[in-house]
């Protein structure tokens, strides 16, 4: 892995800005280290990485410039502020279950967000935009609002249609970033949020309280929805792995047939609940004969054993 992408992903982190957690481009990576009190850099000398191979437009960023942009912006903010996790994924290439369960938790904190700001910058690919969005954010039970800032990609899909891009940059994209993310005009417009933000803390001890407060809550309930989901998905697939070897065996079934009168146990050990009695000439599916003696069969459409030695094969599926 190289030095760029050991710096981009150490940045690409859900954070809580402002109370909001945001997934973090390049463009953040001089607010984090002005609001964490560190260097410009973080101790990271980014002279030393690549140079993408598009060319990154020296223009300074404009604000409010393209009503579809914005249009955008709003419509997947408003889903995220109404906790609507699958309206805001239907503004996004791809929106992961981390980040979904998040804009489900976080809605319950926020009371209103506003004075709401779009600055673009030419993206990577063609019709692309890199955006910059800003905002303030009232949470409930405090009056102070949260100065926020995101940084997200924005582009085209073939049928001309805006879509957030949420999916895994390429070295080159993040190169390309990397670069326009030292602009002065980003670093003043993080600077500035950076200010605003740290001042709003500094003047409501509230606030700072309901941050830790959502941060701790929302961390948690994360995670427990990410863990009950694994726990779900191993579970699903532990039943499909049952099925697919039931039926397996339903296609392998041997006609079988009681040489003796002899008990059918619910489990292969005579220790176990009698189910019944088979009586000589009676006739079952085997479904699997084990190694320890017994014979899985289908009894009444449930799993049942009889010991092997008191069974005979009718057909062996062979005719």
């Amino acid at each position: 892995m190289n030095k760029l992408t050991d710096f981009v992903r150490k940045y690409l982190l859900y954070v809580i800005l402002g109370g909001a957690f945001l997934v973090l481009v390049i463009f953040l990576i001089i607010f984090m280290a002005t609001h964490k009190g560190g260097s410009k850099d973080d101790g990271v000398d980014t002279s030393t990485f690549p140079t993408s191979s598009v060319e990154v437009p020296k223009d300074k960023y404009e604000e409010n410039k393209y009503p579809n942009v914005t249009a955008l912006m709003e419509s997947y903010y408003k889903a995220v502020m109404d906790g609507d996790a699958d309206a805001a994924a239907a503004k996004c290439d791809v929106l992961p279950d981390q980040e979904r369960y998040r804009i489900e938790e976080m809605a319950k904190y926020y009371q209103s967000f506003s004075d709401f700001n779009v600055y673009t910058k030419k993206g990577y690919q063609e019709d692309s935009y890199v955006v910059l969005v800003t905002f303030d954010i009232t949470f409930t039970g405090v009056s102070t609002p949260a100065p926020s800032l995101e940084s997200t990609y924005v582009c085209t899909n073939e049928s001309g249609s805006l879509y957030i891009n949420k999916s895994e940059l390429s070295d080159d994209e993040q190169a390309y970033f990397l670069e326009m993310s030292s602009q002065s005009d980003v670093e003043e417009l993080t600077s500035k949020i950076s200010a605003e933000y740290n001042k709003a803390i500094e003047s409501d001890p509230q606030l700072e309280a309901k941050l830790k407060e959502i941060e701790t809550d929302v961390n948690e309930a994360v995670k427990a929805k990410l863990t009950e989901q694994q726990q779900q998905k191993q579970q699903e697939e532990a039943d499909a792995e049952a099925e697919a070897k039931k039926a397996e065996q339903a296609a392998n079934a041997q006609t079988v047939k009681a040489t003796d009168v002899v008990n059918i146990r619910a489990s292969a050990s005579t220790d176990s609940d009698s189910l019944g009695k088979a009586q000589i000439g009676d006739t079952y599916k085997r479904l699997e004969e084990m190694e320890n003696g017994w014979s899985k069969i289908d009894y009444n459409g449930t799993e049942a054993y009889i010991k092997s030695d008191y069974l005979e094969v009718v057909d062996d599926g062979s005719s």
